[in-house]
């Protein structure tokens, strides 16, 4: 898909504005206009996109705002990869890498800034608390980011081969990173846990229960999740 658009963010001047949104308008203004392109691509080739056994998916995207304040380049893959084992037994792998980059001289808006933490990155953690936090401690995520996902996925006992419901074990991986910090693996959380996956009328339900097995002194944990239309 190809597309573009044209963006304006106005910051309104107060007492409890938060200090990157100072440090965004100090650079920008109050109000700042970007013009981004977008392209990107994917592929499925799941027997399933919403309980899937085996195949593969892809997604690329891409966004590049060449004219306005804000100037920038911002990209995203994600790729997937579901293994049946046996008629029961699934292994499912999940890599997502996020790169963005400030063009012209300029900084990248941290509003296009990349999250981690919770369903859909490094379960265990606080959603989207993982990395950079300005000087109040409040978390505004980066222009990098690395999440890996893996999970061991099985009938719900008793409900035979329904893949509508069923549990799962996982591992996660993954943090965000600031403009000038290098990805290190030694910066990366972990986590491992177990969960219930349900395909409701409302769309996939997930609940998980993660234990994070490589944290460091300042992360939000939160071990019991739970989310609506996420596959992991």
């Amino acid at each position: 898909f190809l597309g573009g658009g044209f963006e304006q963010t106005k910051i309104k001047p107060g007492t409890n504005i938060p200090a990157y949104y100072l440090a965004y308008a100090d650079t920008y203004g109050y109000t700042s206009n970007a013009i981004p392109l977008t392209l990107g691509w994917s592929r499925d080739d799941r027997d399933s996109a919403l309980a899937p056994n085996s195949g593969r998916y892809q997604r690329l995207n891409s966004e590049w705002s060449a004219a306005g304040d804000a100037r920038y380049v911002r990209a995203n893959y994600q790729y997937q990869q579901y293994v049946p084992l046996n008629k029961k037994f699934t292994l499912a792998f999940n890599g997502e890498l996020g790169l963005g980059k400030g063009i012209g001289g300029r900084p990248f808006p941290v509003f296009k800034n990349f999250y981690s933490g919770g369903l859909g990155s490094v379960r265990g953690f606080d959603q989207g608390t993982l990395g950079p936090r300005d000087i109040t401690g409040a978390s505004i995520g980066g222009p990098k980011k690395v999440t890996l996902n893996a999970e061991l996925i099985a009938p719900f006992p008793g409900a035979g081969n329904d893949r509508t419901l069923r549990v799962f074990g996982f591992v996660d991986a993954g943090n965000v990173f600031g403009d000038n910090e290098k990805m290190s693996m030694s910066e990366m959380r972990a986590s491992a846990g177990l969960g219930l996956s349900w395909i409701s009328p409302l769309g996939p339900l997930r609940l998980a229960y993660a234990q994070p097995v490589r944290k460091q002194a300042g992360d939000k944990i939160q071990k019991l999740q739970f989310q609506i239309g996420t596959s992991f």
